[in-house]
């Protein structure tokens, strides 16, 4: 609809134009004939101070009159109503930019619980192969302890005496200790108006920092993280990294998502160019390190 419109307008605007031009030739034509009829008058007057005079001709000249075209009136209506329609066009398109940021504002927010909630099913996933390789390499249970021989019956005379089993410890084979060291994956993208960004401190080298990961599944600090992040340029980065730091939900701060601060501890040259790269048109968030 709006592609017919234009062409209506354009059509609209070209036949306007032709318009002009045609009344601008009959007004200099008009013009040209005023100028002419007075020019006859001016004659005649002065036959007639000479005492010549023709009462038909004067008459007559004093009767004719060059007409004009009043094309302003007819303009004027035309203006006022696309004077209307460009406003209403004009409040249709702050009514769209609204919606647009209302609609922006819905989907980042939904994007950031969608990628917290993908990181918690990794977690949740990581969890449960975790615990399925541990009961795979779990040794068999013991044998449940062989029945008591049976005794011969005791005289009267004789107390029977009946003797309990120890207690059986079950032995310490320290795979609790591994499942309290092992990784969490997380995954994250980073643009230039996403919660997740870069922070370090009084240093200038980013590898001495690491990155803020907005998330509302909080994880320990010291926590060891396998962490996988894409940036705007679509370079897809790989660290390791360990919580240093958490940032919960606060009345004070309500429009500061939660996350975590994540402090690379292993991050290869290309990663840390590709990120000096972003973070010379986005600055890192300052953070020091009670």
């Amino acid at each position: 609809m709006d592609v017919e419109l234009s062409r209506s307008e354009a059509a609209l605007s070209d036949e306007e134009a032709a318009l002009q031009t045609e009344i601008a030739k009959l007004e200099a034509v008009g013009a040209q004939l005023g100028e002419r009829l007075a020019s006859a008058k001016q004659l005649v007057a002065q036959a007639s101070a000479a005492g010549v005079t023709d009462g038909a001709l004067a008459g007559r000249l004093e009767t004719v009159h060059v007409p004009a075209l009043n094309a302003s009136a007819a303009f004027a209506k035309a203006s006022q109503a696309r004077a209307a329609a460009i406003q209403a066009r004009r409040d249709a398109h702050a009514q769209v930019k609204q919606q647009l940021t209302a609609l922006k504002g819905q989907l980042t927010k939904l994007a950031q619980q969608f990628l917290a909630d993908e990181q918690a099913a990794q977690q949740l996933l990581a969890k449960a192969q975790a615990q399925q390789k541990a009961r795979a390499v779990a040794p068999p249970p013991p044998p449940p302890p062989a029945p008591p021989a049976m005794r011969p019956a005791a005289s009267a005379s004789a107390p029977t005496v009946t003797s309990r089993p120890k207690p059986e410890g079950k032995p310490f084979d320290g795979r609790e200790s591994q499942r309290l060291q092992q990784r969490v994956r997380m995954q994250a993208a980073v643009d230039f108006g996403s919660d997740n960004n870069f922070f370090n401190g009084f240093s200038a080298n980013i590898s001495d920092g690491g990155l803020f990961v907005a998330t509302v599944n909080l994880l320990k600090i010291g926590t060891q993280i396998d962490l996988n992040f894409s940036l705007p340029s679509g370079e897809k980065i790989q660290a390791q990294g360990v919580v240093r730091w958490v940032r919960e939900v606060s009345d004070k701060h309500p429009d500061a998502f939660p996350g975590i601060g994540v402090q690379f501890t292993k991050l290869d040259d290309a990663a840390q160019a590709a990120i000096e790269r972003f973070v010379s048109s986005r600055e890192p968030m300052f953070y020091v390190e009670e």
